[in-house]
């Protein structure tokens, strides 16, 4: 005859009691979710905090990448970012997406979008496509007709040069220029990622993020130019063709 023990079902409860609080105790110093059965390895403590909306960043006002169809027409359509429309102004030759990328046939050729502001800085690739005689840029706080306006200009000039202009109806005007970017232009980059920037006192130009060349404005130039009739921005080109943009942006400063 098998004699069952009356105390053996309480000594195994309170062994298994005993076992569930060990585990516990073990288990509070590890954390619920250990990952010492990973080689190891622990999980990092995750924590949260809250981060002040303003960091310094700057805001982007539009932007456009030129991915329609090829030969579409750009004057009239929308920028992918931001909600402007590209135009003409005035007439200034016939622009077209071409293989991703935005082109214009004309020598003398500009267009433009009004993202809102005349402080800041619009940014683009430029190619030049084999081309050794270019002249191509970005005008910024450019007018409605067209006659006012400050510029980042890439050009051949004197083995490669970056340029900055103003033009006011009709008269261009040097504002500073650095020569040499390139000991011949066969061997110039064949893209540079071209920015322009402006502040309220000044005009810089830029060469994939470095700044090659700035000029402070005159007082009477800011009173020409900062205003808010002066934020047409966008690509042009006075005395080339075959260069084509992609990748523009507008930043804020």
């Amino acid at each position: 005859m098998i004699r069952r023990c009356r105390s053996c079902s309480g000594h195994a409860a309170g062994m298994i009691a005993a076992l569930a609080a060990f585990v516990l105790v073990a288990l509070a110093g590890t954390g619920a979710a250990s990952a010492a059965s990973l080689g190891g390895v622990t999980t990092a403590k995750l924590t949260a905090g809250t981060v002040a909306a303003s960091t310094g960043a700057p805001t982007v006002l539009a932007w456009e990448n030129f991915n329609a169809l090829s030969l579409s027409a750009i004057a009239g359509t929308t920028t992918d970012g931001g909600g402007d429309v590209w135009s003409v102004n005035p007439l200034f030759g016939v622009w077209q997406v071409s293989a991703n990328q935005a082109t214009s046939a004309s020598t003398d050729s500009s267009i433009v979008i009004d993202p809102g502001a005349f402080n800041e800085t619009t940014v683009a690739t430029v190619f030049r496509n084999g081309a050794t005689t270019f002249d191509a840029g970005l005008t910024v706080d450019r007018n409605s007709a067209g006659t006012q306006f400050l510029s980042c200009e890439w050009t051949s000039a004197t083995k490669g040069s970056m340029e900055l202009w103003k033009y006011d109806g009709g008269t261009w005007t040097s504002l500073g220029a650095v020569t040499n970017l390139s000991t011949s232009i066969p061997s110039a980059p064949a893209s540079i990622q071209l920015g322009c920037s402006t502040t309220a006192t000044g005009i810089s130009a830029s060469i994939n993020g470095i700044t090659v060349v700035s000029s402070t404005l005159t007082a009477a130039e800011q009173t020409t130019f900062k205003n808010s009739s002066h934020r047409l921005t966008g690509p042009y080109q006075y005395t080339s063709n075959g260069i084509t943009w992609d990748d523009l942006h507008v930043n804020s400063p």
